[in-house]
């Protein structure tokens, strides 16, 4: 096994045959360099009158086929949910990128690189090639790490590379500066962080990723390029390890197994091959571990507070081989969803939560028509909002004392009068609480356009733009809480399981933070999301839940909605099974569902774990001494990770909590 605390790994070898001893969800950034083709629109060499032809060729590798299909799918089975893929290219390629990776991430975008001294032209016929595209994608969670505003600009400007950076033996004509690279880095990584780059050249993303303090794994299959990149790599990590002989202690580089080169004619023993797996495996490696981190690529089926997405990078390496999954608290589904298993058992006491899972798994029709409906009166909304942008010059005379506080109001309350017909159409699929959506029209327009003259009158102007997005959102936020009022009319909700259900999405969606949480009466009172929240869709989660692979992953799923230890003695794990439990944690959270968790059911749990339960079993939690004691018992292993809460809601989360992961293997 290599040390944990290894720093890069180059193989000189076809990336295609590498790629695929790269465990699921492992690297945190694939940032590279493929051949973009461009040769094969070459017009060839530039006679020039007097001098040696100019040569307008690029390599020969460059001559060669390269297909992005061929790559994208491995791409997106290596990378972790919260990486990021960028991926240098040229107008030829640049489309079929998008083609093979834009539905599959949350969002794509490009960059662009400006070179400050592009080669010249001799002829003035035509562009300077001064601008390279990068194809960039990610989900949502993704590492980023912009401090402001201007640094967010998708443009970059450097010099082309030249000396003494730019090599001259061997000279490659792609050679990118290490300057933009480690901006890249920096904005799509943390430290200790693994970059891949699939097309290493002469390694100067690998240099930038040691600069940096990342860990990087590189592979070339031109012997003569990857001999200067390797040179190169190991250059720059001498060089951090300088820098960080003061915190020796924390790094405690190892002298050896560094680097990785394979034989004559790039030809992958496999002896290297389970060396590169070995980067990945955990601590306790050993053939239990060894073949489990096997991930179906699948996203969680509903955001939910307490959700276990960015733990995945924890807790995939730790999980043992299995075949069959079981999981009693499934919550959003992060974790079940990513793993691979021959059959699946999932539980959760909260019935809403199961009627999805359950509206999901067996198609319901009258499920996806509420969905459609609900996502129809959003659009609906907004375009009435944006058909109707004149309010915003009302405000703006109001503001500037052309129009009084009354006048103002009664403005509002008019236009609410006047287009009614046009904004009961956005809720004529729902023929209840007419007059409360009304109200909150009213009182939310009111609310808003007064919110903003006080603070332009304490602070500053807003540009019409930003004004727009507050009279937006206070149409936006009037339809939410409509359908908050329609979610807590149990009468109506009991009335119909599918309209309960696709309520229960929605409010999901586009409560404040993802919250749940319940006033004295029982109801739902988390406010709506805000701005940013208002062109949010359903759509594409509305579309994953009918995609034939997690129907299929629901093929093979038994649910159920019971008390934990009532699920287990239905469906008892066995040797050959794994068992993944995220329980309420040992805190006021544990109430947010409506559903309490004490320490009577702490005991319950961690008495049935260590006592009862045959199968192999790993439980992430929050760490307290109560539920440390719980589980510190022979035969047990703890290891512990630090998590960052994204919220803090009334004071209630420690934002650097320091969470276990407990395992009985």
């Amino acid at each position: 096994m290599k040390d944990p605390n290894w720093r890069k790994c180059v193989l000189c070898a076809d990336s295609r045959t590498v790629i695929r001893h790269i465990p699921d969800n492992s690297i945190d950034f694939i940032l590279t360099d493929p051949p973009y083709n461009l040769a094969q629109h070459s017009t060839g060499n530039i006679r020039l009158p007097g001098r040696t032809a100019m040569n307008n060729d690029v390599a020969e590798w460059d001559m060669v086929d390269f297909n992005p299909e061929e790559w994208a799918d491995e791409f997106i089975r290596i990378l972790k949910p919260t990486g990021n893929l960028f991926v240098f290219t040229s107008y030829n390629q640049l489309g079929r990128w998008y083609n093979c990776l834009d539905h599959k991430f949350d969002t794509t975008n490009f960059m662009i690189w400006h070179k400050t001294n592009p080669a010249p032209k001799i002829y003035k016929a035509g562009f300077l090639n001064s601008c390279e595209m990068i194809f960039t994608c990610w989900n949502k969670k993704h590492t980023w790490n912009f401090i402001s505003q201007a640094e967010m600009h998708n443009f970059l400007e450097s010099p082309i590379c030249m000396r003494p950076e730019r090599l001259s033996s061997p000279k490659h004509p792609t050679q990118k500066p290490v300057s933009i690279l480690k901006k890249m880095i920096e904005i799509a990584t943390n430290e200790d962080d693994i970059v891949f780059d699939p097309f290493m050249g002469v390694g100067s993303i690998g240099v930038a990723a040691m600069e940096l303090g990342r860990k990087f794994i590189g592979v070339e299959l031109e012997k003569e390029y990857f001999f200067a990149g390797k040179k190169r790599v190991e250059d720059a990590l001498a060089q951090y390890k300088k820098i960080k002989t003061m915190d020796i202690k924390k790094y405690n580089f190892p002298d050896e197994g560094e680097s990785t080169m394979v034989g004559e004619n790039a030809s992958v023993c496999q002896q290297t091959l389970f060396d590169l797996e070995s980067l990945f495996l955990p601590e306790n490696n050993n053939e239990e571990t060894k073949a489990a981190c096997v991930s179906s690529g699948l996203q969680p089926i509903i955001k939910w507070a307490g959700g276990k997405e960015k733990e995945l990078k924890f807790i995939l390496p730790n999980a043992p081989r299995f075949k069959n999954y079981y999981e009693p608290f499934v919550g959003g589904g992060s974790v079940f969803a990513s793993f691979r298993a021959e059959y699946y058992f999932i539980n959760d006491k909260s019935d809403e939560l199961i009627s999805l899972y359950r509206s999901i798994a067996y198609n319901e029709n009258e499920f996806h028509v509420w969905m459609v409906r609900i996502m129809d009166s959003w659009d609906a909304m907004l375009k009435h909002v944006d058909s109707n942008r004149g309010i915003v010059d009302w405000y703006i005379q109001f503001r500037d004392g052309k129009i009084n506080e009354g006048g103002i109001c009664e403005r509002l309350r008019s236009h609410v009068k006047e287009k009614w017909e046009e904004l009961s159409a956005v809720i004529k699929e729902f023929p209840w609480h007419e007059k409360e959506y009304k109200a909150e029209l009213d009182k939310n327009l009111i609310r808003k356009i007064l919110r903003m003259y006080k603070i332009e009158t304490e602070k500053q102007r807003m540009p019409d733009s930003d004004i727009f997005d507050n009279i937006e959102t206070s149409f936006m936020s009037s339809l939410y809480m409509f359908f908050r009022t329609l979610y807590n009319d149990k009468k109506l909700m009991a009335s119909s399981k599918a309209l309960s259900t696709a309520m229960f999405v929605f409010i999901r969606n586009y409560a404040y933070s993802g919250m749940f949480r319940y006033n004295n009466k029982g109801e739902f009172n988390v406010p709506y999301g805000g701005i940013g929240y208002n062109h949010k869709t359903m759509r594409k989660k509305h579309a994953y839940y009918m995609s034939a692979p997690l129907l299929s992953h629901f093929n093979k799923t038994t649910i159920e909605n019971l008390d934990f230890e009532d699920f287990f003695h239905k469906y008892p794990p066995t040797e050959d099974d794994f068992v993944f439990l995220d329980p309420p944690y040992d805190t006021e959270f544990s109430t947010y569902a409506q559903n309490e968790f004490g320490k009577n059911d702490q005991k319950r749990l961690a008495n049935y774990l260590i006592n009862e339960c045959k199968g192999k079993w790993m439980l992430v939690i929050k760490y307290t001494p109560f539920i440390y004691n719980l589980y510190n018992k022979a035969g047990i292993r703890i290891k512990t990770f630090d998590k960052k809460y994204l919220v803090s809601f009334m004071n209630r989360n420690d934002k650097n909590a320091e969470h276990l992961i407990i395992m009985n293997y």
